[in-house]
């Protein structure tokens, strides 16, 4: 029955759908048209649409945008690090990457690149960038006061080898600079640690 797979289906995907999908669900194209018209579902970008009884929340903006972005489309950049969980609110301008070449739709950017398979992953039934390039893409989106911090926090929890990894792949001056400035800190950390740690001469036997 379309009607109970069309119920799962939005209910995974916080009400939002496409028409392809849609039309997969067993829907026809007219009854598709139906419902957009006589406005149970509503569009939110071309051919995406949000079923009545959903609100439109950020995750709604989420799953919209990577789903009118097409085939290969992955949630980025520091949309990608809310979606991770490491950013507390979703930016008012999502990232996309996909590998078709989309004009910007209002709230979402879109960056036409094909990522390698190392640099994907599904999150909560979402395609999205990969933890390392995630880091290093929000850290550059949001700038220094904010963006150094993050990936700080992230190259110790995921690891330095994941996200070096991950530059070598996807190679950028503000990638570059921005792990140097962390090797930076991570050995002024490590200085202040020894030299803390240290014993003074005093208690030298």
């Amino acid at each position: 029955m379309p009607g109970m797979g069309l119920d799962l289906l939005l209910a995974r995907q916080a009400g939002v759908i496409s028409r392809r999908q849609a039309i997969r669900a067993g829907l026809s194209a007219a009854s598709v048209d139906r419902l957009v018209r006589t406005r149970r579902w509503r569009p939110l970008h071309p051919r995406v649409y949000l079923a009545s009884g959903y609100g439109p929340g950020d995750e709604a903006r989420a799953r919209a945008a990577v789903l009118w972005a097409g085939d290969g489309a992955v949630l980025s950049g520091a949309a990608a690090a809310w979606w991770h969980g490491l950013l507390a609110e979703a930016p008012r301008t999502l990232a996309v990457t996909a590998p078709a070449r989309r004009r910007p739709r209002p709230g979402v950017a879109v960056r036409c690149r094909q990522l390698d398979g190392a640099d994907r992953t599904e999150h909560r039934g979402l395609p999205v960038t990969v933890l390392g390039l995630t880091v290093l893409e929000a850290a550059a989106e949001l700038g220094g006061p904010a963006g150094e911090p993050l990936l700080h926090r992230a190259l110790r929890e995921i690891g330095w080898a994941d996200v070096l990894a991950t530059h070598r792949r996807n190679p950028t001056l503000a990638g570059k600079a921005l792990l140097a400035a962390a090797a930076g800190r991570r050995r002024r950390d490590l200085h202040h640690l020894e030299a803390r740690i240290r014993p003074s001469t005093g208690d030298r036997r």
